[in-house]
């Protein structure tokens, strides 16, 4: 998807969050095509509803987007959410005895599923409230350029390979090396949205060893070249 100035890759199991007035199109990069499922509300309902329900700390994201102020939020593999979306939309089509209560709460359960990685994704690094991780996810935003050893950061943290591995997977569903590629991909897909500079300068910038290798992972990453990535992101496609 092309969202506003940047252009987002979305695989099977994905789920994308875009508040209103986004613009945003959609780019299939597949000869047989693809299925979306897609379910729009309306943010002031579904706050009325909440009322006496949810909390701010527990739905973040309904007040975050009634105020316009958060960015889309791109969801990796929770086959929960499409699940919970489907239902919601059977039972929106087929119209059955008290589907709009069993809606409700369909909805609720997104919204919570919604909340539960949103909360996650939007506070790193500074609302990470383990110490440790804190610590080890700033030393990796700060040396992402070099090669970086879990040894290396579980010796700065103080603590063993294994205790920062077990942090990484329980708060944040990655490796510290998964997490680190990806940190570097999302720096370099920044860059590639400032015209002028070279996509060699982009691919040393983001820490990669050469050139080539920055576009044999980003292929991987996202189906077509970082080339590509800019003609679609600039209309020349």
């Amino acid at each position: 998807m092309v969202l506003e100035n940047e252009l987002v890759s979305l695989t099977k199991g994905n789920s994308i969050l875009i508040p209103p007035y986004t613009r945003h199109d959609f780019y299939v990069n597949s000869g047989g095509g693809v299925k979306i499922v897609q379910l729009e509300f309306r943010i002031e309902k579904q706050v009325s509803h909440a009322s006496g329900i949810a909390t701010k700390s527990v739905l973040p994201f309904l007040n975050s987007l009634q105020k316009n102020s958060m960015s889309f939020v791109r969801i990796p593999q929770n086959p929960e959410i499409g699940d919970c979306m489907e239902r919601i939309i059977r039972e929106n089509r087929m119209k059955l005895t008290d589907f709009e209560a069993l809606n409700k709460l369909y909805f609720w359960e997104l919204a919570i599923l919604l909340s539960r990685n949103i909360d996650k994704m939007l506070k790193l690094p500074g609302g990470i409230e383990n110490k440790c991780l804190k610590q080890a996810v700033e030393l990796i935003h700060k040396g992402y350029c070099s090669e970086i050893k879990v040894k290396n950061v579980a010796d700065e943290c103080g603590v063993s390979e294994r205790y920062v591995r077990k942090l990484f997977e329980k708060h944040l569903g990655s490796t510290p090396k998964e997490y680190c590629n990806n940190f570097k991909i999302t720096k370099a897909v920044e860059l590639l949205s400032t015209r002028g500079i070279t996509i060699k300068d982009i691919a040393y910038s983001a820490g990669y060893s050469t050139p080539q290798y920055f576009c044999r992972v980003f292929k991987k990453a996202y189906g077509f070249t970082p080339q590509k990535y800019r003609d679609i992101l600039f209309g020349n496609h």
